[in-house]
């Protein structure tokens, strides 16, 4: 029981510190941010801190698994509903494209962007944790669509990039480093219109999404 507590304590401590250098560096960006700060902020000493993590860099590490962990949950969800291909398709677009533009993805991208000429490290598991999980855990959702004979026979993983792309998009992914998106972008038809655009590309039956719907009227 004491060990259960302490464990409980220690993860508490670890989780309080965790959140206090998110919110440092996100607010000062990581150069910044100091760890005397993000002791005060978690109400730790610094001596604490170093009980659990090495540095800053360190802190920045732990910050941006646990963004991306939790934003491959909430996907893992979406990706294992068995509610209608289209319906899964669609909430799973505006997951990514809320997530993508939300204020705490940008600022960690450039934070991210920033340090990868001092840390290379930084980048790629920022890449192996966000973009190429996120790549693989839609392909291995359409890879069974295909199998089930919704969508048609064709390359996983190229279906997949169609599909983030067509939500994503390269020039909103620029605006996001760039710190300059619009409010307006978060609103709109986007999600309707990428969902559609896909299923024309790779819907086994190539019936637009529009005439199905015409149909079932």
């Amino acid at each position: 029981m004491n060990v259960r507590k302490a464990t409980t304590k220690q993860e508490f401590h670890r989780q309080r510190i965790l959140d206090a250098a998110s919110e440092v560096f996100l607010e000062c960006g990581f150069e910044q941010s100091g760890t005397a700060e993000i002791a005060r902020r978690a109400k730790v000493s610094k001596r604490e801190l170093y009980l659990y993590f090495a540095g800053k860099r360190a802190l920045l590490a732990a910050v941006i698994t646990e963004l991306q962990s939790s934003m491959q949950s909430r996907m893992d969800l979406r990706w294992s509903s068995n509610e209608d291909m289209e319906i899964i398709l669609r909430k799973a677009a505006a997951a990514i494209h809320n997530f993508i533009l939300s204020e705490r993805f940008g600022k960690l991208v450039r934070i991210v962007a920033a340090e990868s000429y001092h840390d290379p490290a930084v980048a790629k598991q920022f890449f192996e944790l966000g973009p190429l999980a996120g790549r693989k855990a839609t392909a291995k959702f359409l890879k069974a669509q295909m199998e089930a004979g919704r969508l048609r026979k064709a390359d996983p993983i190229k279906a997949a990039d169609d599909f983030l792309d067509l939500v994503v998009g390269a020039q909103r992914m620029t605006a996001v480093v760039l710190g300059q998106v619009d409010p307006a972008a978060r609103k709109g038809n986007r999600i309707q219109h990428s969902v559609e655009v896909f299923l024309m590309i790779y819907a086994a039956t190539r019936t637009p999404p529009a005439t199905r719907r015409r149909s079932k009227s």
